[in-house]
Parts: C-alpha cells; structure tokens; sequence
C-alpha cells in the first residue's frame, strides 16, 4: 500500500507500479523489478533445499507442512490429470514456474520502499511486484513456449525412435503396480482425462505412481509389447499413413530429423483424412484444409504465450493502481475533516483490497501453471 507522504509526492498511480533504475552492474541497469525476480529466486534456493532436503516418514511439519500441502495438490490435482504418464517428467519445470511467479507477487505485496521513505524521509523504489514487468512476465512465457513445443518434437522423436509413433488405440489405465485396470476403467477415463480435477482412481496407489497407473500397452516403448494396429501398413513412412500404422525402431538421427515435419503435420487437424479403403483422391482436400488450419494453429501457438504473459502483468499491476489512485484520494481532498471522512472508508476499503490482491497472487501462479499443463500435455501428444 501507498503511504500518505508518498501519495502527497507522487500524484500519478502509475508511479508505483513503473519500474525504477537502482543500480549498475556494468553496462546492466538493474530495476527494482529485476531485483525483486532475484530476490524471489534466492528465496526459492534457500527455502526448499532446506525443507526437503531428505525424505521423511512422518507428517510434515510447519513450513514443510505449508509448502508440501501445495506441491501435492498441484501434482495429484492438476499436473497428474493433465499430463498422465508424463506427469513426473514435467513436475520440476511446473512445480519451480509456479512458485517462482507466486514469490514474486507476494513480494510485491510487501511495502519494502515506502517502508524506507517513511523511516529515512527520502523516496525509495526499492521493492516492487516484479511480474508487475512485461520484461518478467515476457521472459516466463517465452520459457514455457520454448518448454512445451521442445517437449512435443522430444514427443516424436523419442516415438519414432522406439517405433511406436502412430500406435494410439484404446488407451488402458493399469494399477500403480502395473497390473491391469478393471474394464471399468476404459469408460471412466473417457468421462474424466480432461484435467479435471475429480480425476481420482479407485487405486489410490496411482496418486503415487501415475507414470505406472497410466501405463500404456500402445506406448509400451523399446522392446516392450506392441499390439498390432488392425489394418495398418507395417512399413508405411509416409507422414499421411503415420496415423494409423506404427514402425520400425528409427536410428536416433532420423528421428531427430523427422521429428519436427511429423509435429507440425500433426499441429493441425486432417478433416478429410481417407481412412482405409477409401480413395487417396481425399488427400488433395485434406491438404488443402490443413494447410488453413496450420496457419490459423501456429497464430494460436505465438497468442497462447502471449496472453500469459499479459495476463499475468495485467492482473498484478491492477491492484496497485487501484490502491494507489484510492489512497489519494485523502490528499487531495480539501480540508482535514473531509480528509478524515474520506480517510476512513478508503483504509478500510484499502485493507480488503489489499486482501483481495494476496488471494491474486495465488490465483494468478495457478492460472499460468494450469494453462502452461494443458499446453504441454496437448504437445507430448501430438496424434491425438
């Protein structure tokens, strides 16, 4: 929150949400808000290696408690539905996206300048929201594009590598140790799968070990089971025919060479793919159609990151205009007894606003990890 002899002295909102020059490190000019990013970093470098610094049988405790209560949600309840088998693979990235942005808003919260121009009796900038910066949030999204359509080709090469691109048939969930899922379990993953989070298995051993409970004997990977695929050509290469028929194990470097062609073919959807026994002459408007709609798909790929990134800096300056703009109000009201009648209501209003802004910051790191999951998880399966 804004003081009143800081609101005296700044009448424009904007002022406490711009970023202000500190100090120089060589020929960088660090703002407070790149300092604010580093300080948030440090943080997370002290706090959870000391936390977890080894595994523990008992129930957790204070800050571990606090801190392995989210992790756990955020792994069983958006991560795991999302991403499946994958889940584990991306939990690092995720888990350290989401608490960096959550570090950040929250010390943006705290009065670290004001605080200092109240006690030395000269302006201070230092404090500051640093994903209130198009700079910080920008840098977060270009990570998370850059980590979700790397991934999606990893996707396809690794498939190809193994020869079980193509091979998505009937998905079938296993136990955590394995075993098969009980039929049942073939209708309740087309009812639940869509990141939802009443994704829960009967066999809670799978909250633990989602990689084995989403097993999947289609994707068995190098030498394990693979099901032959009803009329599909066992040798077929051609991108058009890789829906339906899998192949042969692919040396490492044609597969890191076919990896990006087989992505985009799969960015878009094939409307009037010919499905077996029908005429090849149907590849001529399915081609046609798909070339559309990869146009319209690679636009959608360059606004996703860019409405993160909006998103996140839109919604953690917001509060602090708007507190800024109702704090002086005070000041610039005539008279001390309309300063009062006014300074009242707009404390109290300011303290809940205040509220309102914590709250945001936890749902702002959420909603650009939830959206960054679902984004990923549509890259690592790129034929479906």
């Amino acid at each position: 929150m804004v003081p009143l002899p800081l609101a005296a002295e700044a009448p424009d909102p904007m002022e406490h949400v711009l970023p202000h020059d500190l100090f120089r490190v060589g020929p960088v000019v660090v703002t407070n808000q790149m300092f604010m990013a580093v300080v948030a970093a440090v943080l997370m470098l002290l706090i959870f290696p000391v936390l977890f610094r080894r595994a523990r049988a008992d129930a957790p405790r204070g800050g571990r408690n606090f801190f392995e209560a989210i992790l756990e949600f955020l792994r069983v309840e958006v991560f795991r539905p999302a991403l499946k088998e994958h889940t584990d693979r991306f939990v690092p990235f995720l888990w350290t996206l989401f608490f960096f942005i959550l570090f950040c808003n929250l010390l943006g919260q705290l009065p670290i300048g004001e605080f200092i121009t109240l006690v030395t009796g000269k302006e201070s900038h230092w404090g500051g929201t640093a994903t209130g910066a198009l700079t910080t949030t920008g840098a977060l999204a270009v990570c998370a594009f850059l980590f979700i359509h790397i991934n999606g080709v990893v996707q396809v090469a690794q498939a190809l590598r193994d020869g079980t691109y193509g091979r998505h048939g009937h998905h079938e969930e296993h136990t955590s140790d394995g075993a098969r899922g009980h039929d049942a379990a073939h209708d309740l993953d087309h009812v639940r799968g869509e990141a939802l989070a009443a994704d829960v298995p009967a066999d809670f051993r799978a909250i633990g070990d989602p990689t084995k409970h989403y097993a999947d004997d289609e994707f068995a990977g190098r030498g394990g089971h693979r099901p032959a695929v009803a009329g599909a050509a066992p040798a077929a290469h051609a991108l058009g025919a890789a829906d339906d028929a899998g192949h042969g194990e692919t040396d490492p470097v044609t597969a890191f060479l076919l990896a990006v062609p087989y992505y985009l073919w799969n960015f878009a959807p094939h409307p009037f793919k010919p499905g077996p026994g029908e005429s090849a002459i149907k590849w001529i408007p399915d081609i046609l159609m798909w070339s559309m709609l990869l146009v319209l798909e690679l636009i959608g790929a360059m606004i996703k990151p860019f409405a993160l990134m909006v998103r996140l800096f839109a919604n953690m300056i917001a509060g602090h205009i708007v507190l800024a703009a109702l704090i002086l109000l005070i000041p610039v009201t005539k008279g001390l007894a309309a300063q009062i009648g006014v300074g009242v209501p707009v404390t109290a209003l300011s303290l809940m606003i205040w509220m309102l802004e914590v709250f945001v910051a936890f749902l702002q790191a959420y909603i650009f990890t939830f959206l960054t999951t679902l984004f990923i998880a549509s890259a690592v399966a790129p034929e479906h």
